[in-house]
C-alpha cells in the first residue's frame, strides 16, 4: 500500500518547487511594495520642496499670527 519511492520524490520535488515559487513571489511583492513606498515618499518630498520654495520667495509672507516673517525682516537666504 506503500508509495514506491520514486513517486515519494516527485511529490517532494513537486512541492519543494511550489515552495519556492511562493517565496520568490513573495520577495517580489516585498521588493515591488517598498519601491512603490519610496517613490510615493519622493513625490511627497519634492511637492513639499517645491511648496516650501515657494511659500519662502514671498516677501510679504505673514506667520500665522500675522507678523511678517523672512525677507522683510532681513533673514532672507542668499542665492
Amino acid at each position: 500500500m506503500d508509495t514506491p519511492i520514486s513517486e515519494q520524490g516527485s511529490s517532494l520535488e513537486t512541492m519543494m518547487k511550489r515552495g519556492a515559487l511562493v517565496c520568490v513571489v513573495a520577495i517580489g511583492g516585498v521588493a515591488v511594495g517598498l519601491a512603490v513606498w519610496a517613490l510615493r515618499r519622493w513625490q511627497d518630498e519634492r511637492e513639499y520642496q517645491a511648496w516650501r520654495e515657494s511659500v519662502s520667495s514671498d516677501p510679504y509672507r505673514r506667520d500665522r499670527n500675522g507678523y511678517p516673517v523672512g525677507a522683510q525682516l532681513g533673514y532672507s537666504r542668499p542665492r
